[in-house]
């Protein structure tokens, strides 16, 4: 099963890459252009979500950060400015930030490899299936070409996770606590805590990260009042920009369920009329989400109730980008988890666990070479594949007897 992965995942990114390549070297008929051009390798766009706030870190915890003098909108959560004035430490911060990613990615890559050898796999096959996992994962790609935050985010929720499975919930909170003050959507990770009846924790989460933002209003602007008025005021920025529009060049980068809508919506609505959608589509999504926590997923297996997290995470936000998914290495770590356990004991894994690392492989991967009249539909593949692993984890066991 692991061999498929690796296999699977290898030919699709060379695929993809070698389609970009042509593409973009080759120049025929435009098609070194969007969105034939492949977004891993547009030198204009690469690093962007790092450089693009240089000159208005410039005057981090001053009134006047939130300056339209100063270039784009900051358009993210009071915390996540905290990284970006750790970076400016830096005499180059967008150095800085893929030096981070590139010790982060080779750690993880020594962390796994070594926990594959633990697990009996030979040292050849561990190093060579960990380096496959990292080098040719699409959202480490991805997350590297954008330079983006979502690295901490993901941090933090994965350190949670980590936490609740080796039954530390006080500190599976703080650290899920910390990832939802940066984004709201790791909070609902808390529904691995509250099915345990893990009450007072969930509370403690939530007031961790109302008193990491009030800090970082303060932080970001040397003023509560005004750092929560300029946050609120780029997040609005925000939503007119990419979830209240319609644009081509980056709609094969949302796989949230908003973004499918708008995808093949039959003429896409004007931002006011997208706006009441809005309203209705959230009302229903967090209904729908609610009502299958409460009447399945509560009862499941802890890992069956990851999976269908992990997926609620990342289609149910109104935009999705592309840099989420790393959010998805929590969960298939777990699988693997029950795959080599299984392995080691001579037994049958679990019946979810072929369909399920399927949809890892096609998530995992890139898929920038599928294009319709000229869009690429990559997220929405990745959307309808997350739908998918969500059903395979209502319906089919991810977990046996021997890793629970």
């Amino acid at each position: 099963m692991l061999w498929l992965f690796a296999i699977a995942t290898t030919l699709l990114a060379l695929a993809c890459f070698g389609a970009e390549f042509v593409c973009r070297h080759l120049g025929l008929y435009g098609l070194d252009r969007l969105p034939y051009s492949g977004l891993t390798l547009i030198p204009e766009s690469m690093y962007t979500d790092t450089w693009m706030f240089n000159v208005r870190f410039d005057h981090f915890h001053q009134s006047s950060f939130f300056d339209s003098r100063f270039g784009p909108h900051y358009l993210y959560p009071a915390p996540l400015s905290l990284f970006y004035r750790l970076l400016r430490f830096s005499p180059h911060p967008t150095t800085a930030m893929l030096t981070v990613l590139l010790v982060t990615y080779l750690g993880l890559g020594i962390w796994f490899a070594r926990k594959l050898l633990e697990w009996g796999l030979s040292r050849w096959a561990a190093v060579l299936f960990s380096a496959i996992a990292v080098v040719f994962s699409y959202p480490f790609l991805f997350e590297f070409n954008r330079a983006n935050m979502e690295i901490f985010v993901w941090g933090f929720s994965a350190l949670g996770v980590l936490a609740f499975f080796r039954n530390r919930p006080w500190l599976a909170a703080a650290l899920i606590g910390c990832a939802a003050a940066c984004k709201v959507y790791p909070f609902i990770f808390l529904g691995l805590l509250f099915a345990r009846k893990q009450y007072w924790q969930v509370v403690y989460s939530v007031v961790v990260a109302t008193v990491i933002n009030y800090f970082s209003f303060w932080a970001i602007a040397g003023s509560i009042p005004i750092g929560q008025a300029g946050v609120k005021a780029g997040l609005a920025e925000f939503q007119k920009q990419y979830i209240l529009r319609y644009d081509p060049a980056v709609v094969g980068l949302d796989h949230s369920l908003f973004g499918f809508l708008k995808r093949f919506w039959p003429g896409v609505p004007a931002p006011t009329e997208l706006a009441h959608i809005l309203t209705v589509y959230l009302v229903v999504a967090v209904t729908v989400a609610c009502a299958l926590y409460f009447l399945r997923v509560i009862r499941l297996p802890a890992i069956n109730q990851l999976v269908f997290l992990t997926v609620a995470c990342l289609v149910l936000p109104p935009t999705s980008f592309d840099y989420t998914l790393l959010q998805l290495y929590t969960p298939w770590v777990m699988i693997v988890c029950v795959v080599m356990d299984a392995w080691r004991n001579n037994a049958s894994p679990p019946r979810g666990l072929w369909p399920a690392m399927i949809c890892f492989i096609v998530l995992m991967s890139p898929q920038n070479e599928f294009i319709i009249h000229g869009e690429r539909i990559d997220g929405q593949i990745k959307c309808l594949t997350l739908l998918a692993l969500a059903y395979i984890s209502l319906r089919l066991p991810l977990q046996s007897e021997l890793s629970a």
